[in-house]
């Protein structure tokens, strides 16, 4: 006989109920990526650039053009001058194990990393962990982080732990993990408000102790003058070919008359608007205003990274007071909102974010509100 709605346990509904919309989700953003996931059957991603990266170590080409395109080429048979390896060297020799492999075989383990990655951010998150779960299968950046090939996850890992930490009183150990977030420092570039602002001075220390070691350890595969050199690709325009599909304040600004002047406006706004949010909650009130701040103003940033907001809405959601804050939470939690930054046109993600930011901000006093942010706005699991 079959079971009644009644025989089955509530917790297995609600579990069940969850795996369908998880499904769902990943589903949806399957189906607008459509034909293109070949490319990342292919490898035909920006995974090249670590591969590449590991090839370079301990020569002179890390940071050259040309170089990286020949290891392209000799691996797999094909030349992309967006695909160059531009992380500290310290990061070549952590994947180092990966481009010992032939470059296919080498893109598939990496792209069934980045899997295990994601599933490791929802484990770990100091958060209810269905609710985690349906915010990662719903996320459009995150699934683009899979697709592309990217290693934002790594980083989502890195905040989760850190936050754990910095929940247990243990600045230091929360810094020196976020250190290891400079493989994508530019999406971290606000995170000094957070720590001049709430005098994080422990935590400080952990990041620079532990920054100091990356940056020995890059000298080996870098060589004695890696610093000049990547600052060189950094600054090289060839990097940075598509201002326009930027979410993010340049991108916002890059097609208005005098954009310089916008984007310098536009960042300052954003630097206020955090060190505002920073100073009325703890330290993950502050660090989800750094967290979208860093979006905004990273001089390089695409769809993929926008996957830096799931924590800040992490964080955020559960203080949502309002029908309109938590469907504005609901918005920026799905695809819709992140589509145009894989179809255009981008900066319509950008000022979405851009009200996130501000409501963040300009919300209730965080601290008369609640008391303390740190103690309740992530659910034990």
């Amino acid at each position: 006989m079959l079971a009644t709605r009644r025989e089955i346990p509530s917790d297995l509904r609600n579990r069940t109920r969850v795996v369908a919309l998880c499904v769902l989700g990943i589903a949806v953003n399957a189906l607008l990526f459509g034909p293109s996931l070949q490319v990342t059957l292919q490898g035909r991603n920006d995974f090249m650039n670590i591969y590449s990266g590991t090839h370079l170590a301990f020569t002179d080409g890390m940071y050259d053009v040309p170089s990286n395109l020949r290891v392209m080429q000799d691996a797999a048979g094909w030349q992309n001058v967006n695909r160059l390896f531009n992380r500290p060297p310290f990061y070549a020799l952590l994947m180092w194990p990966l481009g010992r492999l032939p470059f296919l075989t080498a893109s598939h383990l990496w792209e069934i990393l980045v899997l295990a990655t994601i599933v490791l951010f929802c484990l770990l998150w100091p958060g209810d962990r269905k609710t985690t779960a349906l915010v990662c299968c719903w996320s459009l950046p995150l699934f683009h982080v899979f697709a592309n090939g990217q290693d934002v996850a790594i980083l989502l890992v890195l905040i989760a732990l850190a936050t754990r930490a910095m929940r247990k009183g243990r600045d230091t150990t929360a810094g020196l993990l976020f250190s290891l977030c400079s493989i994508k420092f530019h999406l971290l570039l606000l995170l000094p408000l957070l720590i001049l602002g709430q005098r994080r001075w422990r935590f400080l220390g952990g990041m620079a102790t532990g920054g100091a070691v990356l940056a020995i350890l890059s000298f080996p595969p870098g060589g004695w003058d890696w610093p000049v050199k990547y600052l060189r690709l950094l600054l090289n325009p060839i990097g940075n070919p598509w201002p326009d599909r930027m979410p993010s304040v340049q991108g916002i600004s890059s097609s208005l008359p005098y954009s310089g002047l916008w984007t310098t406006a536009g960042i300052t706004a954003v630097v206020l608007l955090t060190w505002w949010a920073v100073r009325k909650g703890g330290f993950e009130y502050g660090l989800a205003a750094v967290l979208v701040g860093g979006i905004l103003v990273a001089p390089h940033v695409f769809l993929s990274d926008c996957a830096m907001a799931v924590p800040a809405l992490l964080i955020t959601m559960p203080l949502a007071a309002g029908p309109w804050r938590r469907n504005f939470h609901y918005f920026l939690l799905s695809p819709v909102c992140y589509i145009w930054a894989l179809i255009g046109p981008a900066w319509l993600t950008g000022v979405a974010l851009i009200l996130y930011l501000v409501s963040i901000a300009i919300g209730e006093s965080v601290r008369q509100r609640i008391g303390s942010v740190d103690n309740v706005c992530l659910a034990k699991p």
